[in-house]
């Protein structure tokens, strides 16, 4: 369809693949390029609808967008259920992915399966590129943070003295 590329947070790709996965005409983009527009401004300034307002990526109840909004909540948000798990110990979200869905699912793309969820390969690893992968909860399971033990002391210590 083009030749035209865009790079965009290192990732090269023709203005039609960028209008499909931003769901905006190809000859709005285009358009926006034309006029002398960055690719930055022309893929982030949101494109108008009939009348305003804001067009998005149209995946709002996905399950990648779930992923995507929890992973966030887990890294970020002290009442979110499990964060003590994940931010509290120090898991962030790489600065691509956390203000913006699309980065992130051009990054990882769609599920598999509805039976996969969003895991990371480096239990201890942040949330980025190339330590992320969509897993099957088997797949989740051996991945998993082992709960801690406490040190115990191996000391003996010998009874009380004896009153007599």
């Amino acid at each position: 369809m083009d030749k035209i590329t865009i790079q965009y947070h290192g990732v090269i790709a023709s203005v039609g693949a960028w209008a499909r996965l931003l769901n905006v005409s190809y000859y709005t983009l285009l358009a926006r390029l034309k006029r002398g527009w960055s690719p930055e401004k022309a893929i982030e300034v949101p494109v108008g609808r009939n009348g305003g307002g804001t067009k998005t990526h149209g995946r709002t109840g996905s399950k990648e967008y779930r992923a995507w909004k929890s992973m966030i909540g887990r890294c970020y948000y002290q009442k979110y259920l499990a964060f003590d798990r994940y931010g509290g110990r120090g898991i962030a979200v790489c600065d691509r992915w956390r203000e913006n869905f699309d980065a992130f699912y051009l990054d990882v793309g769609r599920a598999p399966s509805p039976q996969h969820s969003l895991g990371r390969i480096d239990n201890d690893g942040h949330y980025a590129p190339g330590n992320v992968a969509w897993q099957t909860a088997k797949e989740q399971a051996r991945n998993r943070a082992r709960p801690r033990r406490r040190n115990e002391t191996t000391e003996i210590v010998p009874p009380p003295p004896a009153r007599g």
